[in-house]
């Protein structure tokens, strides 16, 4: 089964949204009162001519600390493939955004796919030898070319996650799982958030036999007060086995970590007046388990 990159994006940007912005964009996270920020319905207008409704990733509106009543709404898309005309549906997103909610618009591209490339920022509408009639602009953050190590103690769970999308060559994706594992044991997240980072990160770098038992080896040179909460972190998730379990216990601690996870992130949505339909897609969880789930909560 392919992995379906836009809902764990989704998943984690809507719950770590603060510190998303906080690891990535400082300067605009002092900037905004986030404690009083609305996610938005992503649902933009159909494509006259695909056909087609259009999706935005994360819609958030929030306030400036400066002047409680301007209003700026944030637009993250998070990009795991590369796309020729990627800038050009940044454009039209940042319209359809801007014509829905007629409020500014600040549009962020994550683009977390393998490879290096310098990936354009812009979108100019021009006609050929005469004039631009509209540059549009947007943030970007591009996790292949960013070195892991910068983030290696940031205590972000955010930062802590994206590491294993980052800029590291094989021979330090036992440091990597290390300085996620140091991290997670730091920030006290509690298991259901725990679970939703550490089955991201996996996703992504899941050591193999032998980078296991070099992580171990390392971590036992560590100091005495965290030798022993790095030594039993992966224990924490993954049932291993005793034969050939390790590749089965890692599935079967990753389905049960993000299960928890998925339905703990549910349950949050439905206090937000979520619907079920939006709740499914950025969980996978079915109709009924959502059902279940607000039943429980009343």
């Amino acid at each position: 089964m392919p992995t379906d990159h836009d809902r764990r994006f989704k998943v984690l940007l809507h719950e770590f949204f603060d510190e998303f912005l906080e690891a990535f964009f400082p300067k605009i996270y002092h900037m905004l009162d986030l404690s009083e920020k609305t996610f938005l319905s992503e649902e933009l207008f159909p494509d006259l001519i695909e056909g087609d409704k259009k999706r935005a990733d994360i819609i958030a509106e929030t306030k400036l600390k400066s002047k409680k009543d301007v209003i700026l709404i944030v637009h993250i898309e998070a990009q795991n493939y590369y796309q020729d005309d990627f800038s050009e549906r940044m454009y039209l997103y940042y319209i359809m955004i801007y014509l829905k909610f007629r409020k500014p618009v600040l549009p962020i591209a994550i683009f977390s796919y393998d490879g290096v490339r310098d990936e354009p920022d812009e979108f100019v509408v021009e006609v050929p030898h005469f004039m631009i009639i509209s540059e549009f602009h947007f943030l970007k953050l591009e996790l292949a070319q960013m070195n892991w190590r910068k983030f290696m103690r940031s205590n972000n769970p955010v930062a802590a996650a994206l590491m294993s999308r980052m800029n590291y060559s094989k021979k330090e994706r036992v440091q990597v799982r290390l300085a996620f594992i140091r991290q997670m044991i730091g920030m006290h997240l509690g298991e259901a958030r725990e679970s939703m980072i550490n089955g991201f990160f996996e996703t992504y770098l899941q050591l193999n036999e032998k980078e296991v038992n070099q992580l171990m080896d390392q971590a036992k040179k560590l100091p005495e007060e965290i030798r022993e909460e790095v030594l039993k972190w992966p224990n924490s998730f993954y049932d291993r086995g005793v034969e050939d379990g390790m590749e089965r216990g890692i599935k079967k601690g990753i389905e049960k970590g993000e299960l928890n996870a998925k339905k703990q992130f549910a349950r949050k949505l439905l206090q937000n007046g979520i619907s079920h339909g939006q709740i499914s897609e950025w969980t996978g969880l079915s109709n009924k388990e959502i059902t279940e789930l607000e039943a429980n909560n009343e």
